[in-house]
């Protein structure tokens, strides 16, 4: 980095599908897309005006929509991210006992945390001022932004704290090439001994890894990813439950119907029609 923190923003083929995660904390508002966010082992949709803050070698990914990445989309996505240090105004500037509330916040923040509405509504238009100010400025407008998220009515926590992933200095790979490959075949009979093999680890190895690495167990995790991936197709509107359901991976629709409750907390047919009152 080269300023106390870097303000950026990513529009339509640049923003990134990629499994990552570095040092640094990111405030990350998706203004316009549309897709399921990964972070550690929390696996979400996310939509319009989607805000997050991720900790320090906190792994994510945001798995935009095929139509959201469309060069020739008039308003195409739009993504503001904020990227800082925890010592971005200086060694030591977290100790002062005013600002306790805000380093307790980083620590927690590696957990992920998703912004509740509540607190969008005071955050975003700070993010967007942001974009728009001076270095000095946008330090001061960034304690502000934490000042108001240190609430803990703006904010939710995606993953549970013994889960925290914390990667060795070289990036471990493994996952990164296990999350590729459910990306692409989700929607296929994925058998645990195939993805063990990616990684030239056996079926026995591989469920103790993953396990490990984000607290669930491999299959909890493709299962969940299947049913955020029919909850956009539901969304979109574009098939029948039964043809969402085949299409997303399961091999009967009753199987569909009850990993769908279990998630959701709401039966395929009820959540749609939530989303359409």
């Amino acid at each position: 980095m080269n300023a106390s923190l870097n303000v950026k923003v990513d529009i339509g083929e640049t923003l990134s599908n990629s499994y990552h995660y570095h040092p640094e904390i990111e405030l990350i508002l998706l203004k316009r897309s549309k897709g399921i966010r990964i972070i550690g082992a929390s696996v979400e949709n996310f939509t319009d005006n989607d805000l997050v803050l991720i900790g320090r070698n906190l792994p994510h990914a945001f798995l935009h929509e095929n139509q959201y990445l469309d060069n020739n989309l008039a308003d195409p996505p739009e993504a503001v991210v904020i990227q800082f240090n925890e010592a971005f105004a200086g060694n030591g500037f977290l100790d002062l006992p005013e600002l306790k509330e805000i380093k307790r916040l980083f620590a927690i923040a590696r957990q992920g945390l998703t912004v509740t509405e509540y607190g969008k509504r005071n955050i975003i238009p700070l993010v967007e001022k942001i974009l728009h100010s001076s270095s000095l400025d946008r330090m001061l407008l960034l304690l502000e932004i934490l000042k108001i998220m240190a609430d803990k009515n703006a904010y939710r926590v995606l993953i549970s704290e013994e889960f925290i992933d914390q990667p060795a200095i070289e990036p471990d790979t493994r996952i990164e090439k296990i999350l590729d490959f459910t990306f692409a075949h989700y929607d296929q009979n994925i058998k645990i001994e195939e993805v063990a093999e990616i990684i030239n680890m056996t079926k026995e190895s591989f469920c103790r890894y993953f396990k490990a690495k984000t607290g669930k167990t491999y299959l909890e995790f493709l299962i969940e990813f299947r049913i955020r991936k029919a909850c956009r197709m539901i969304v979109e509107n574009q098939l029948s439950i039964k043809e969402i359901g085949y299409s997303c991976g399961f091999d009967s629709l009753s199987n569909f119907h009850y990993q769908f409750k279990k998630i959701v907390k709401q039966k395929p047919l009820e959540y749609k029609y939530d989303q359409f009152l």
